[in-house]
């Protein structure tokens, strides 16, 4: 059964100051978030604080998107292999820390000083390495597939890239799919199919409209189908709601409809 909805702090609370996110999730209702890149030490320290005091489940944070400005992930790039391998670990033990189900491994595109063959090699290569510093109880990896209209040139761009590479890893239990609706409906021909593909392979999910990136009902993704299809699915995780909300009315007013995923209703919507 499908846990409920996680706020992402980013995405939905962008505009406020780090310490304010975790407060403005809790008074919207929500008893999971998740994030981008963990903050800095300070700032680490005061958000996990406020995880513990608000009770809230974090279901994925990223690994470092990467050492330059439009980096969107370089686990892939032989040449910050070291790097990545030490930021690796400080994500771990932040996610340890904040007690996060998954963190989300961030693959990246094409790079111009390496083939694809070794990009595509490097990253079994990180990933196995990962892996094997991963204890028992520690958080799944999640590997997410991105569309390529957002994102230069990904090298995982659809369901069928994430799990070939799943299966050339021996398909180990701690690596999941991230399946997101919103980069999944621009790159696969049928996205409640890639779904039934996918379907015993995900970690995590998120929502969010497309075209756009608002909240569902803004745009053209099925999201009613989408969803009875993930609950049919036996998927048992959090839906993440990765998404900016648009101007005008709330931005969880869409939940009202969905309530059969999530039985706390948002404080202001409903009564």
């Amino acid at each position: 059964m499908i846990r409920g909805f996680s706020a992402h702090l980013n995405s939905l609370y962008g505009d406020l100051d780090e310490a304010d996110r975790c407060v403005a999730a809790v008074q919207d209702g929500f008893q999971c978030v998740e994030m981008w890149t963990p903050p800095g030490p300070e700032p680490a320290a005061l958000l996990i604080d406020s995880l513990q005091k608000f009770n809230l489940s974090v279901a994925t944070v990223n690994t470092h998107q990467g050492p330059e400005a439009d980096d969107f992930g370089v686990v892939s790039d032989p040449s910050l292999s070291g790097w990545w391998r030490e930021h690796f670990i400080g994500t771990v033990e932040f996610a340890r820390a904040a007690h996060a189900e998954a963190i989300n491994v961030l693959v990246g595109g094409r790079r111009p000083t390496a083939t694809k063959p070794a990009q595509q090699r490097c990253l079994l290569d990180n990933l196995e390495w990962a892996l094997s510093r991963l204890d028992e109880g520690d958080p799944a990896l999640l590997l997410e597939p991105l569309n390529g209209a957002d994102r230069r040139s990904p090298l995982l761009q659809n369901t069928g890239d994430v799990l070939s590479v799943m299966q050339q890893l021996g398909s180990p239990p701690g690596l999941r799919m991230l399946f997101d609706a919103y980069h999944l409906f621009q790159e696969e021909a049928d996205l409640i199919e890639a779904l039934h593909r996918a379907a015993g392979k995900i970690g995590h999910v998120q929502l969010a409209d497309y075209p756009g990136r608002a909240e569902p009902g803004t745009g053209e993704v099925p999201v009613d189908r989408f969803l009875k299809e993930l609950a049919r699915s036996g998927y048992a995780g959090w839906i993440g709601l990765e998404y900016s909300p648009s101007q005008g009315g709330s931005p969880f007013a869409w939940l009202l409809e969905y309530a059969e995923f999530d039985d706390r209703l948002i404080p202001g919507v409903a009564s």
